[in-house]
């Protein structure tokens, strides 16, 4: 079995970058793979140390750039003008 950080070398991904940036790419992976979202240990580290300052959303944003979106977007922009 292979660890994270040979994964993360054989998919091209920058060994120099931040932390943050680490972490974030290994969410999404987990995301992606399982469908289940996890928390990162900074995001832990900083729930635990402000536990009074943490909101839950109910979704992320989420976008659908498909052709009849833009189409409509575009018709309603004319309409605008």
């Amino acid at each position: 079995m292979k660890k994270v950080g040979q994964l993360m070398q054989e998919m091209g991904f920058n060994p120099k970058s931040s932390d943050s940036a680490k972490e974030a790419f290994i969410k999404h992976l987990i995301k992606q793979a399982t469908g289940i979202s996890v928390q990162t240990p900074s995001e832990k580290k900083t729930i635990q140390e402000n536990p009074k300052n943490i909101f839950n959303f109910s979704k992320q944003l989420e976008f659908d750039f498909n052709e009849t979106n833009t189409e409509e977007m575009a018709e309603l922009q004319k309409k605008a003008t």
